[in-house]
């Protein structure tokens, strides 16, 4: 009887420190699959400009870093100056994300954002042309909402796409 106990024992705690781990694992692993899911709608406000889905998945303190901003943009009216001046410039910007990496409270994006610019872009007159570049953002969430967001799109690559930069010549393969 007392090894059946012990057996028995062993086995509930073997069961506790199974599903103990399960659950801190699905707490996790639900908490990224919500941040996932509020990153598909971030990708429908940014390729719409929806501002009440912007309103509804943005934190009102939102910190936004963009290479266009010497200084940190903050709040959704501040999120909305970048995303306006992108969307006047090319008003058929679209983002799409090709990799997320998800872990906790942050996400990190694989976007390629690709558009026409028909109206001046950083004091360039439109030139018409397409682009395509990478654009690489990292975000952090809080209760569903984005906190932060550190853009970093390709912009050497869009200016030279732009004519604002030569693109470098091709090199020769040189033999001695």
């Amino acid at each position: 009887m007392k090894k059946a106990m012990t057996v028995l024992s062993a086995i509930v705690a073997a069961i506790c420190m199974i599903s103990c781990g399960n659950t801190a694992a699905d707490q996790q692993h639900s908490v990224t699959e919500a941040n996932k899911q509020v990153m598909e709608q971030f990708i429908r406000f940014i390729n719409t400009g929806d501002r009440t889905l912007g309103e509804s998945i943005l934190s009102p303190d939102v910190i936004f870093y963009a290479p266009t901003s010497a200084e940190p943009l903050h709040g959704f009216e501040g999120y909305i100056a970048v995303l306006d001046m992108m969307r006047g410039a090319m008003p058929d910007v679209q983002w799409k994300a090709e990799e997320f990496i998800a872990e906790g409270d942050k996400v990190m994006i694989r976007f390629t954002m690709s558009g026409t610019q028909t109206q001046p872009f950083m004091g360039m007159p439109a030139t018409g042309k397409p682009v395509r570049v990478t654009a690489m953002n990292i975000y952090e969430l809080k209760d569903g909402k984005i906190i932060r967001e550190h853009g970093l799109p390709d912009l050497f690559t869009m200016l030279q796409q732009l004519g604002a930069i030569p693109a470098p010549a091709p090199q020769q393969n040189q033999q001695k």
